[in-house]
């Protein structure tokens, strides 16, 4: 399945993450992912982001700060181009209640060359009949896109899962705003000429 849409919340109810795909023929497809699910899937998603994203390494530093920087860098330019206003459409009637979201218990996660991912949902559970499964395909923007919301959706779920470093849920960009505040005393300190000692 190619991913047209995604809208990721958690359900309290359940105490789950409930992840929804459209497809762009108009097809859904709905997830549950349990927290120890995310603890192993969440961090190999966000490794295999790195990959995706930087298919031509840059040549890092002997501390790779560099691969960081250009890391972070492009992480944040897919998230500012990212489409999040629109909201997510239904395009199928509602589903029944016998239709129920697929319950992760395995993910295979797989690389389609350079620029693609596939990951496999499989869903066995004790006593099932057969085992079910979802099989998407996406992007480094996709992905990166994803990873962001799902990260979200931890945040408010308070697991205490931490993502990654570098890949924590970011608020939206705060502009500087100019305003007509008048000098305090406290500036005085700021514009001080700092004490000089002699030794």
């Amino acid at each position: 399945m190619q991913i047209h849409q995604f809208q990721v919340s958690y359900v309290a109810e359940h105490d789950r993450i409930l992840v929804r795909m459209n497809s762009p023929e108009g097809e859904e497809q709905r997830l549950w992912l349990t927290r120890r699910m995310l603890r192993g899937l969440y961090p190999h998603l966000a490794k295999t982001s790195e990959q995706l994203a930087l298919p031509n390494p840059t040549p890092a530093g002997h501390d790779g700060a560099a691969q960081h920087a250009v890391d972070a860098f492009q992480r944040q330019e897919s998230l500012q181009q990212a489409d999040f206003d629109t909201p997510f459409q239904s395009r199928q009637p509602l589903l029944s209640d016998t239709d129920q979201p697929l319950l992760v218990t395995t993910a295979h996660i797989q690389l389609q060359g350079a620029d693609m991912l596939s990951v496999r949902f499989e869903e066995t559970l004790p006593g099932a009949a057969e085992s079910r499964q979802l099989e998407i395909n996406m992007g480094s923007d996709t992905l990166i896109a994803l990873l962001h919301v799902i990260g979200l959706a931890m945040r408010n779920s308070e697991w205490g899962i931490d993502p990654p470093k570098g890949l924590e849920p970011t608020l939206p960009i705060i502009q500087e705003i100019e305003t007509d505040a008048q000098p305090s005393e406290w500036d005085a300190f700021a514009n001080a000429e700092p004490p000089k000692y002699l030794n």
